[in-house]
This record gives structure tokens, C-alpha cells and sequence, in this order.
């Protein structure tokens, strides 16, 4: 079955997100990782960030993801913008939702989190490492499991 068949469309812009992306995970300085992110489709808000070598985001819809001022992402993390539809009653054919991801600022994803749907991480937050966030994130809130359970709030 083709990509087509299974609902995946890729254009000029998913191979444009998938080079850049590609060259994002190569050792190089972090203002370096920024750029090609940033090329990649993601909107970077402000101009302070730590993103990790390892991260993977969604280069099906990177446009969906838009990464706050001083917002730290450890290395690992996965960020993905769309989910498998299963409330489709069509057993034969699979569809995705299509969401949005806000990190706020000064939030701080742990080292191998995953970030799923349609959500926003709060400004402050904590996501604690290996957790998967399919849920909002208030902000000052700490988030930590599989799945992501609220842990307690900051301060």
C-alpha cells in the first residue's frame, strides 16, 4: 500500500522538513540545530532556546509546533503533531487528527518524553523524563508517567 492509500501526502514541503530535520540531528553547536529547526517549518518564538541533539518532531506537519522563549527539550524527546483517529467506524481505513503543540516558555520537557496531540505545555512546566503527554499542561504544573499524570504544582 502507498503512502497516498494510507492518507500520508508528502510534498516538496514533508522532504523540505525531513532534510532539515536530518541535518538537525548531526553533532553541530546548538545556534546551528536552531537554524536548520527553524527551516524545518517549526516556529521558534523569541530567541532563546535549548533543544537536545536527539529530538525528533513531527515532519509531517512541523507548522503545528511552535516552541516558546528559554523553553528547554531534552535529548530523545519525540514531538508529534497528529494521532491515529479512532473513532473512525471505517475498520479498513486509517486516519490521522491533525493537532497543535504550544511548549510554553521556560517550560522543560525531560529526555525521552512524548508529546502527542492536539495540547499545550504550560509556561514553567516540568514534563518528567520517558513521560507521554497527550493531555494541556497548566502552567508551574509537573507532569510525570506513562501516561503523563499530574505530579504536583511548582512553587
Amino acid at each position: 500500500m502507498s503512502l497516498k492509500q494510507r492518507g500520508i501526502n508528502l510534498d516538496l514541503s514533508h522532504l523540505r522538513a525531513l532534510f532539515f530535520f536530518a541535518l538537525a540531528r548531526i553533532p553541530m553547536p546548538r545556534t546551528w540545530r536552531k537554524c536548520f529547526i527553524r527551516l524545518a517549518g517549526v516556529n521558534l518564538v523569541g530567541h532563546k532556546y535549548f533543544i537536545a541533539r536527539d529530538v525528533q518532531f513531527d515532519s509531517i506537519h512541523p507548522g503545528n509546533i511552535t516552541i516558546e522563549n528559554d523553553a528547554h527539550i531534552a535529548a530523545g524527546v519525540r514531538i508529534l503533531t497528529h494521532r491515529l483517529d479512532t473513532s473512525n467506524p471505517d475498520l479498513s481505513d486509517i486516519h490521522f487528527i491533525e493537532g497543535h503543540i504550544t511548549i510554553g516558555e521556560h517550560a522543560f520537557i525531560g529526555s525521552g518524553a512524548i508529546i502527542t496531540g492536539n495540547l499545550s505545555i504550560g509556561r514553567s512546566a516540568i514534563i518528567g523524563a520517558g513521560s507521554v503527554v497527550t493531555k494541556s499542561v497548566g502552567e508551574g504544573e509537573v507532569w510525570a508517567g506513562n501516561p503523563a499524570k499530574f505530579i504536583k504544582k511548582r512553587g
